[in-house]
Order: C-alpha cells, then structure tokens, then sequence
C-alpha cells in the first residue's frame, strides 16, 4: 500500500523540481532580454522624474526618453542565437533584432516630434513620453512573440498606449472622439482575434505559432467519413486564419479592418498620427511575418491544403492598395490625406507576404528595407505638417499656397518626401517599391510558374504599378499648393532649428537609402526567423 504522507512528499519534490527548472530558465532568458529591461527601467524613471519635476520642465523629459530608446537599442539584446525565451514565448533570432532596433531608433523621430510640437504646450509631458515608450516596448514584444498569450499581451500594451496617446490632449473633442473610435474597434479586433486562436489552440493542442502547421483532425465516426472530418478541419482551420488575420490587419491598418485609421489619424495629435502610421504599422507586419511564415508551404497537413492562403493574401494587398490611394485623392486635409497613404502603403507591403519563402528577394528582407524607407519618407512629411501646424494652426492643403517662396527649406524637403512617397527616383521609396516588384516578379517566374500560379503575381504586380501612377496624383497636388498657386501672404514661415535639422536629417536619409540600397538590403539579408 502507497502511504499518503509519501505521495504528498513525492509531488511537493517534483512541484519543486519543476519549479527550478522554470526559474532557471526564466532565469537564464534575462540576458537576451537585457534590452527591453532597459528600457522598462527607463518608462518608470520618467514617470518618477515627472511627479518630481516643475510644469516647465517637463517637456525636456524628451532627453531622457531619448536616451531610453538609444541605449537599449546600442545595447544589444536578441542575439542571432536561434532560440526561444521564457519557455518559449518571445523568439531571439536576427528578425526579432532587426525589429528591436526598427522600433527603439524610430521612437527617436517621433519623440522630437512631439518636442517641437505645440499641440503639448502647457501640459505635462513626463506621462506622454513614459507611455510612448511603453507602446515602444509593446512593439517590441509583438515582433518576437511565439506564443498566443504573449502575442495578444503584446497586443494589447501596444494598443492600450496607443489610445491613451491619441486621447492625450483631453480637453480636444477631436482627438477624445478619435481615441474612443480606436478603443472600440482596437477592442472588437483584439477579441475576434483572441477568438481565433481558441480555435488553432482546439485544433493543433499548442499554444505556439510552430504548431500551426500541425492542423490535425482526431477519431472517427461512423457518420462520417475521413473526407468530410477534413473538410471541416480545413473549413475550422481558414475561420481561424480569417479571425487572427483580422486583429493583425487592424494593426496594420488594412482591409478590412481600415475603417479607424482616418479619423484617428485626424483627430491624434499629429507627432501620435505619425507614431501610429510608422511605428504601430510596422508591428503589425513584424506579427504578420512571424505568423504567415509559421504556415506550412511543404507537406502540407490535410487542413492547409485546401486554404489559398496565398491568393488571400494578393487580393487583400490589392484592395488595400487600390482603396487607400482613391480614397486619398478627394482629401483637402494633409493628417487625413496621409492616413489613406499609410492604407495604400500598407496594401505594397503586403506584397511581401507571397514572396516569404521566395529564393531570391524574400518577403522579410523586402519588407524590412521598405519600412526604413518609410520611416524616413513618411516621419519626413508628418514633420513638415507639425512645422507648418505650428505656425498656421492648420493642416489644410490650401495653407501650402505659395509655401515654396515662405519656407523655402523645408518646402524643398516636403517635395523630396513626397517623390519618395510616390517611389521616384534618386529616393528610397523607389528602391523600396523596386526590391518589393523584383521580388514578385521573380517568384511569378520561378516558384509561383511551376506551381501555375505566376498569373497571380503578374496581376499584383501589374496592380501595384497602377496604384503608383494613381497615387502621383494626390502628392504631386501638394507640391503644386506650394510652387505653382500664388498666396496673398507674403510673410516668411520661421520654424525651430530643431525642426529644420529634423526634416533635413530625414530628407538626407531618404537620399542615403537609394544611394546605399544594395548595402541595406545586404544587411537585411540575414534576417531570418527561428
């Protein structure tokens, strides 16, 4: 006979056992996490410095938020060691670096937007810039995620962040009104999505992205025969699929979860627009990435075989695209102008989803080099719009008449920033769109040929081209606002010299990146996932 007291005494060791062995695992992790603890303790020493601070000083905070995104990002952090953290929920592996030091260094634009900003002035900073940061870490997090509880975690310390952000300014109905839009439809993508991964949970018994490609079916039933338990795998299997795409597609801000982003794009303040076009849109992607490319291409289990996956992915990329730039070209307001542009670009960037397993230009390798350019490109015309803001109180397309004789500086730099939104060169955008284009194109005439899909590719490609045509229409408006329409003011437009230097930082690094693309996409070559 089994003695009680011994039973207990054996399942207290092994809880112990399995205790230390969790603890030292967690224990062992830190070192990888190194980075993003830096940055945790930097987000609660603004949050003290602010409650020690007087009013006026707070605004200088910035620096030292600056200095929270430098540091961890020079610091290191996810090795290319290939393997996982915390029991297998983040990933640290060069795609989780390279997203790391996308979003630490990207904050740094947007924090001096918002330091140049007057839409801040006389309110508090110390919370604004602690909470920026938390969206940062947030970012961070959604990039390296493996695990459905630490993607949704993610999620949702970015997304909550990002409402208080837009509804920062309390006392403007726009920017409450927007931030409540976002709160409703971030709430609504973020349930749907958590939703779907119950159902890949039910189907593969795992919690981590590797086993989606383990779509299984159990039993069997009399009723039934094998064929149909499959079909209603694969039928279970793509609502899953459609339901977690659709809380990564209201990241990204594309179809069908686009309807937020205009008038949230509006009503935010505007350095919070273009934190939320750059930096909460390159998130989504990273999440994007990492999921599609846990979808098996190879041997595939009886689930993935029926789901089109890919086809999905080129008609969403398609509508996205098409809808974006003609929804673009009948607005007046720049915010509301460059949030449909954000949609459009977010429909190219899906280009890169058919080609992740390309042999040539691979998905994640395209994308990364297209999202530093539009970094650059788009952080560069959110700053001309904060500049001129500053001065006229408006983001109205008719206060850019005659703008190219009052400003000439930062006038020049616009018209640069929007060649490069359009993807004319000598800019980045054009060796973005370039590298996104070859890569289609070549997997329209290798892989997609011999499995008879290079039609598919053909039409996205062909699609691409004429939304970049349609999309020249918009931009080139505003540099006729400015050079070709004749304004009554003649008075010049002083900006900061932060401001300038800003915006000829940012205009500089558009021409840096066409002229050194080889050496970038060199550099993204290594990104690879675990």
């Amino acid at each position: 006979m089994f003695e009680p007291g011994l039973i207990a005494k054996t399942a207290q060791e092994f809880d112990a056992e399995k205790f230390g062995g969790i603890l030292e695992e967690i224990v062992g992790s830190l070192p990888a996490f190194s980075s993003e603890l830096l940055l945790i303790g930097f987000v609660l020493a603004i949050f003290l410095l602010d409650l020690m601070l007087p009013l006026r000083a707070s605004k200088h905070l910035a620096w030292v938020a600056v200095l929270g995104c430098s540091l961890p990002a020079m610091s290191g952090g996810h090795a290319e060691s290939g393997h996982t953290l915390f029991q297998g929920m983040l990933a640290s592996d060069s795609f989780a670096g390279f997203f790391k030091q996308f979003f630490l260094l990207g904050a740094i634009p947007v924090i001096f937007l918002s330091y140049v900003s007057n839409q801040f002035e006389g309110r508090r900073m110390g919370e604004y810039y602690g909470i920026l940061l938390s969206a940062v870490l947030g970012a961070i997090l959604l990039a390296s995620a493996t695990h459905f509880l630490m993607i949704f975690m993610a999620l949702e310390l970015l997304s909550i962040s990002s409402y208080i952000l837009v509804g920062y300014i309390r006392r403007d109905h726009r920017g409450s009104e927007a931030a409540l839009k976002y709160v409703i439809y971030g709430s609504v993508a973020a349930a749907v999505m958590a939703y779907g991964f119950s159902l890949f949970y039910g189907l593969t018994g795992s919690a981590q992205l590797s086993g989606l490609a383990n779509v299984t079916f159990n039993g069997e039933h009399e009723l039934w025969s094998a064929w149909t338990l499959q079909t209603r795998a694969a039928l279970t299997t793509l609502v899953a699929l459609v339901m977690v795409f659709m809380g990564i597609a209201y990241k990204m801000s594309t179809l069908p979860m686009h309807f937020w982003a205009p008038d949230v794009y509006e009503g935010a303040p505007t350095p919070v627009t273009a934190f939320l076009s750059v930096i909460s849109k390159a998130a989504g992607f990273a999440l994007a990435l990492r999921f599609l490319s846990a979808l098996p291409v190879e041997g595939l289990a009886p689930a993935w075989e029926k789901i089109p996956w890919i086809e999905m992915m080129i008609i969403l990329s398609i509508m996205t695209m098409t809808f974006g730039n003609l929804s673009a070209l009948m607005q007046t307001n720049l915010k509301r102008m460059l949030a449909y542009s954000s949609i459009a670009h977010a429909g190219y960037m899906m280009m890169a989803f058919v080609i992740l397993h390309a042999s040539g230009v691979t998905g994640s390798q395209a994308l990364g080099f297209y999202l530093l350019t539009y970094l650059a490109m788009n952080f560069g015309a959110f700053a001309v719009v904060i500049l001129i803001e500053n001065r006229l109180g408006s983001v109205d397309l008719e206060e850019y008449q005659g703008l190219g004789r009052r400003a000439p500086l930062i006038s020049a730099c616009m018209v640069v920033f929007l060649f490069s939104l359009i993807g004319v060169p000598p800019t980045a955008g054009f060796a973005g769109k370039w590298y996104l284009f070859l890569g289609v194109i070549d997997e329209a005439q290798n892989g997609a040929l011999a499995e008879g899909m290079s039609a598919w590719y053909y039409t996205l490609v062909f699609a691409a081209a004429v939304n970049t045509a349609i999309s020249a229409y918009y931009y080139l408006k505003v540099a006729r606002e400015m050079y070709l329409v004749d304004s009554d003011r003649d008075e010049a437009i002083t900006v900061s010299t932060l401001g300038k230097i800003l915006v000829c930082a940012l205009a500089a690094l558009t021409f840096f990146l066409f002229f050194s693309a080889g050496e970038v996409l060199q550099k993204t070559q290594d990104i690879v996932f675990h």
